[in-house]
């Protein structure tokens, strides 16, 4: 039996959209014995939930927890505010004339303010033992396969006195004027912002306001006395945000007193602790004589009397009498002298031992057990996060194993562990990881936010992998095929081998795009570099966290889905990679297409400018894709589906077409006395006609045969270095040399598409 799923409604940043959360089978987690490397045990088997900060997943772990402890003090801010504004509309219109009811006649009955919950349970077998907690919730004829529905629902105990509570708010608002120096009421109006600070007053008023916990099955019957506590076991080890003062003390004490409560150790100490006893009584007992005179003092008749013993137990020992030191090295040392990312590593670890100790073995025949791991890379630098799971595969093996050979040594091999692990995380590395030693995007849970609500968006790997359209719909391969399409949906998905690439190529960088506030695709050294400097100095831009990656225009496609599905805005950056033919290129040409030559064997004749693009084709892979064919055209327009945004050099700077984005720069830029000095750095020996030293500029008609040069032995690379140390050495506050106008049109996208997101828009 285990937690299939978990649905959040109108739960603090969750609305009644996009909010339920999947979760990975329980899988049996036992030791290794077989003396071979031990294989991964908790990172395949756990459930991660991502997202930047604020996003919702404490909330998650929180509801859970608030469920199975039947909490029942609710507070107003424990209400979605988008939804009860929503409620507030419904409540003023019912409520503006005063002769109504406090449940008026409507088409749709008003609803008090309501948290609601849902869990799906799945079994794994039809056996009695699993289902006794949830026969209720199981319809006549359910297969047991079938997942079991159950619902939560927190509202208002008494509905009467709460509805009467808010037509009183409410008339009471729409009689008080607007403005305070006006004499006349304002009848037409309510404030509805006053009203909702008097509604969120009312909830917190535990005098006019009770909630109650019903659940209830998937056909909405109410189920009595069910408690959830009866079904889930949940476990939470929680964030260390401030480490406590013996924090690894405390969490290894519980291991020890645990290690201890076995039959084997009920006798333990029983000759010692009667022997320390005895010293203790002995010379205590001679205090009686004194204390007793001292009593009669008080009271000659009946006076009380006492007695002094010695009482340690086997408790006091454990608790109170064992030393902890902790080793580095060969030394002893105290706990304070650790880091604080070693010491929430040791303790997150102590917590898990502490856990498997106290597990109960079969106990998931009866119940759900959750344990649940908060944001675990508090302190710990980035190699440690890498690490922090395999370390925890190689604790939870050797705790499961030392706990079989202390309770049966004759079976070693039965012992395990089967509860579902759930981690939240904004740790990439931690991301990286989880991928990587799964090999799969399987059990990731990302969390975002859209239009001010946490939005879950479960990710697999069937999701990149499998068409959302038919493959032989004719519609929808014409519709991609547009180049001028603006808002269309890209239906791009992966083949076995892109999706082992983006597996592999996402330990180097890409486990950020979870993370990130806008992701932009580039192609080269040049673009990352180069734009990186931009944003950092650009006032509205750098507010936000933008990540940027070098894909390639050839690989550019293969990260689509994944983006698509994370709802960040992406701007690809790529080259429109014209297809020059042999004689543009200073070759001898062939081509019977080639425009030029039109047939006609053609001898060299130096670089050659495009002026045109119509007919052209592009090599570049992921423009094919987008455009739908390798067929450009003059006019052309950028490309925007869904949430990516694409540009490239399709308009001409000097009267021709750039094919790369250090052309593009030199085109824009071909009078700067920056840009000049470091090509010529660059490029020590370069020909005379590049430059045009009488009229300090560059010979923009070179700017092909300049990209080549860049080309060749790396010189692309030392160009853009080269040129950005000249932007940050100068004095300008401005950087020095403009970015041509594709690349700002795409970061003015950007800007845009951040701004209507995040709010900064009026």
């Amino acid at each position: 039996m285990y937690l299939q799923s978990f649905t959040i409604k109108n739960f603090r940043k969750f609305g009644e959209h996009d909010n339920e959360v999947m979760f990975v089978n329980s899988k049996e987690i036992c030791h290794n014995n077989s003396g071979h490397d031990i294989p991964p045990l908790v990172s395949p088997s756990s459930t991660l939930i991502i997202g930047k900060n604020n996003t919702g997943k404490t909330t998650i772990t929180h509801a859970l927890t608030m469920l199975t402890n039947n909490k029942l003090s609710i507070k107003s801010s424990d209400f979605n505010l988008s939804y009860l504004n929503n409620l507030i509309d419904t409540y003023i219109a019912a409520y503006q004339n005063k002769d109504e009811s406090p449940q008026p006649n409507l088409k749709t009955p008003l609803e008090t303010p309501k948290l609601e919950f849902e869990l799906k349970i799945k079994l794994d077998h039809p056996d009695d033992e699993y289902i006794h907690n949830l026969s209720q919730f199981m319809l006549i004829g359910n297969n047991y396969k079938e997942a079991i529905i159950i619902k939560a629902i927190y509202e208002v105990k008494e509905e009467a006195n709460f509805f009467a509570a808010v037509k009183t708010l409410v008339q009471r608002k729409r009689q008080e004027p607007s403005d305070k120096t006006s004499e006349t009421p304002n009848d037409e109006k309510v404030d509805k912002r006053t009203l909702l600070e008097e509604i969120l007053k009312l909830l917190d008023d535990k005098n006019q306001t009770e909630f109650k916990l019903s659940y209830k099955n998937k056909m909405d019957q109410e189920v009595k006395n069910f408690s959830l506590d009866k079904l889930m076991e949940i476990n939470c080890i929680k964030a260390n945000r401030h480490l406590n003062k013996n924090v690894l003390t405390g969490v290894f004490k519980r291991i020890v007193i645990s290690l201890f409560s076995d039959e084997e150790s009920d006798g333990l100490f029983n000759q010692e602790l009667k022997d320390i006893n005895d010293i203790i009584t002995e010379k205590v007992e001679q205090k009686n004589k004194s204390i007793s005179e001292i009593l009669r003092e008080i009271e000659q008749l009946n006076h009380i009397d006492m007695k002094l013993s010695g009482n340690v137990t086997k408790d006091d020992i454990l608790d109170n009498l064992i030393k902890y030191s902790f080793s580095d090295g060969d030394s002893y040392i105290p706990e304070d002298q650790f880091g604080l990312g070693y010491i929430n590593l040791v303790n997150i670890i102590g917590e898990i031992i502490d856990y498997i100790n106290s597990y109960e073995e079969n106990s998931h025949r009866s119940r759900i057990n959750l344990l649940l791991i908060e944001e675990p890379e508090a302190f710990m630098h980035p190699q440690m996060q890498e690490f922090f799971i395999k370390r925890i595969d190689l604790a939870v093996n050797k705790a499961i194993k030392q706990k079989s050979a202390n309770e049966n040594l004759e079976n070693l091999a039965t012992q395990s562990l089967k509860c579902q692990i759930v981690i939240t995380t904004h740790s990439s590395h931690i991301v990286n990881s989880k991928i990587h030693s799964s090999n799969s995007f399987d059990n990731i849970n990302y969390l975002t936010t859209e239009n001010r609500c946490s939005k879950v968006i479960p990710l697999y790997d069937k999701l990149l992998t499998e068409s959302s359209q038919p493959s032989n719909s004719k519609s929808s391969k014409k519709s991609d095929a547009k180049s001028d399409s603006n808002n269309s949906s890209l239906d791009y998905k992966l083949d076995s081998n892109d999706l082992l690439f983006l597996k592999k190529h996402i330990k180097y960088k890409v486990s950020e795009l979870f993370f990130s506030d806008a992701v932009i695709l580039v192609e080269g050294t040049t673009e990352e570099m180069l734009l990186n400097y931009f944003l950092e100095n650009d006032k509205d831009l750098k507010k936000y966290y933008i990540s940027i990656f070098i894909i390639g225009g050839a690989h550019g496609k293969v990260y689509l889905p994944l983006v698509q599905q994370l709802k960040i805005p992406c701007l690809i950056i790529t080259d429109i990679d014209i297809k020059r033919y042999d004689c543009e290129k200073n070759k001898t040409c062939k081509n019977s297409k080639c425009p030029t030559c039109q047939g006609q064997i053609s001898e060299p004749q130096g670089f050659k400018q495009i002026t045109c693009l119509n007919n052209r084709e592009t090599t570049n892979e992921t423009l094919k894709y987008l455009f739908g064919n390798n067929i450009l055209k003059n006019n052309m327009q950028y490309i925007e589906k869904d949430n990516i945004y694409t540009v490239f050099q399709k308009d001409q700077i000097k009267g021709q077409y750039a094919t790369s984005l250090e052309e593009a720069i030199i085109l824009t830029n071909y009078k700067n006395d920056m840009l000049i000095k470091s090509l010529t750095k660059v490029l020590s020996d370069p020909p005379q006609y590049f430059i045009d030293d009488q009229n300090n500029k560059i010979n923009y008609e070179s700017s092909y045969e300049i990209q080549r040069k860049l080309s060749s032995k790396g010189n692309k690379a030392k160009f853009a270095s080269t040129l950005l140390y000249n932007t940050i050495i100068s004095d300008a506050e401005s950087p020095c040399i403009w970015l041509p106008n594709y690349i700002r049109h795409g970061l003015k996208w950007l800007k845009n598409q951040l701004d209507n997101h995040y709010g900064e828009k009026k």
